[in-house]
């Protein structure tokens, strides 16, 4: 084989090799489920961000949520509870605060769930109240766990995030969840842990 032959697939192999590094630089944290909802509530940014800051806050409106505990200023622990009293925990912290406009969040390396999201506060033409936009995406655990963690949002995962919000509206725009609503969320847990029902 000539030299110049060789250098061709030396450089061959090494543009190669940079490209792969490229892609996995490039490639996202998280590859698995992601889901983006918006809904209009009519409260100002400011009153918003301030419930959902307070992380501890989020059980009343995340009905596959036990308990939000907060550790300190950036970091917090999740707790579910799967089918079968299976409790999910891990810990997040905060990866953005932007007072009034957005917070941030991902779980921390070594927890049991790999999950990031956001929440987005933003004024409405016309002064018609606040656009709340919330994604949030996961990756699931092989094995039991991320079987209990699949039941657990069920069939139609995006169905959380749209009930989520809804809650957080009522009880924005109105002091209270509805009874109604609340029934919903207990047949919508039910419904995942049992495996029937699409929602």
């Amino acid at each position: 084989m000539k030299v110049t032959t060789k250098r061709m697939l030396v450089l061959a192999g090494t543009a190669a090799a940079g490209t792969a590094v490229v892609y996995a630089m490039r490639k996202p944290p998280y590859s698995g489920i992601k889901l983006k909802k918006t809904l209009l509530i009519d409260r100002p940014p400011s009153d918003l961000y301030r419930f959902w800051r307070d992380f501890e806050n989020l059980p009343r409106i995340a009905s596959i949520l036990e308990s939000v505990e907060v550790l300190d200023g950036r970091r917090s622990r999740w707790t579910a509870m799967a089918p079968g009293e299976i409790p999910i925990r891990w810990d997040a912290e905060v990866t953005r605060d932007d007072e009034n406009e957005m917070i941030g969040w991902r779980s921390l390396p070594g927890s049991i769930l790999e999950t990031a999201g956001y929440v987005r506060f933003e004024p409405a033409p016309g002064g018609r109240g606040t656009l709340v936009r919330v994604a949030l995406e996961y990756n699931l655990p092989a094995g039991k766990i991320g079987a209990a963690i699949a039941s657990l949002f069920g069939r139609r995962p995006g169905a959380h995030v749209e009930e989520l919000l809804h809650r957080f509206k009522q009880l924005m725009e109105t002091g209270e969840v509805s009874q109604a609503r609340k029934t919903r969320a207990r047949r919508t847990e039910s419904s995942a842990r049992t495996g029937t029902g699409d929602f």
